[in-house]
């Protein structure tokens, strides 16, 4: 049997005590995968700060454990350095996971329609009564045409061809010819002046009514009515719209229309057509 000495003995127990060290550093990482993974729902509720205090002080009691190893051998000193690589790992790991479970407040809004104006009522229309019904609508309350709306005319004032025998070869009215048996109508407000109910040439049966229009005397000449159709009497006061008579042929004339006269002052003619648009409007 070989003799043992002490230069034989020493690098047994340098192996031995190798192999424990690598023993004791693989059960430290086993077991510390399952107290990691516990961390992590450990630390899920906690404030970042409180994790990262938490962590380091593991990391340094881990470092430490094995920096009190027995024997200081270099392979004891590589555990001892990946244990604390591993907590700082795991430190790292665990600081956003738990930053991530912070909840951030928003502010919120809500839209809604605007309200509606309220409709505002219309006014009432006006219902007409039986008086207004029955009042006529005048065109002017002065003056107007002698008849409603418009009419044809056939002879203007001014200078012309005589067209019969004893008529004049200047116009001083304005012929208009509405048809046989035609109303004719007061332009204005006045007081019949002369009349002649009888057809004795000329004019025939007409009627004269004097109105002061604008603080001026003016007359209005209404020739030719149909015989029997004259319907007021010298000195009556008569208003604008009043019924005179009806459109004949009576006097000198060659058909049935009415011969319009105005006279300035009672006695000056002017042209009747353009002194009742100025003042009573287009026809």
């Amino acid at each position: 049997m070989p003799r043992l000495t002490r230069f034989t003995l020493i690098p047994r127990q340098a192996a031995a005590g190798g192999f424990a060290m690598l023993f004791a550093g693989l059960l430290t990482v086993i077991l510390g995968i399952p107290a990691q993974a516990s961390e992590l729902d450990v630390y899920s509720w906690r404030p970042p700060a409180a994790v990262e205090a938490s962590v380091r002080a593991s990391a340094v009691a881990s470092a430490d454990a094995s920096a009190n190893a027995d024997a200081p051998d270099p392979t004891a000193r590589a555990a001892a350095a990946s244990d604390a690589s591993a907590a700082e790992a795991t430190l790292q790991s665990l600081m956003p996971s738990a930053a991530a479970t912070a909840t951030v407040q928003r502010d919120g809004f809500t839209v809604t329609d605007a309200p509606k104006p309220e409709p505002v009522p219309a006014a009432p229309a006006a219902v007409p009564t039986a008086d207004d019904a029955a009042a006529p609508a005048a065109a002017n309350a002065a003056v107007q045409w002698p008849f409603p709306g418009s009419v044809r005319l056939s002879g203007p004032y001014g200078p012309r061809d005589a067209p019969c025998g004893g008529c004049s070869t200047f116009h001083k009215g304005l012929d208009m010819l509405p048809g046989e048996g035609a109303p004719a109508l007061a332009v204005a407000d006045g007081v019949v002046r002369e009349v002649s109910a009888t057809d004795n040439g000329g004019f025939g049966v007409y009627a004269i009514v004097d109105h002061t229009i604008d603080g001026q005397l003016v007359s209005s000449v209404y020739a030719h009515f149909q015989a029997g159709s004259l319907q007021v009497s010298a000195g009556e006061s008569v208003g604008v719209g009043t019924h005179l008579g009806n459109v004949g042929s009576t006097g000198q004339s060659t058909g049935p229309h009415l011969h319009f006269e105005i006279l300035i002052d009672g006695i000056t003619p002017t042209d009747p057509y353009a002194w009742l648009s100025q003042r009573a409007g287009p026809m």
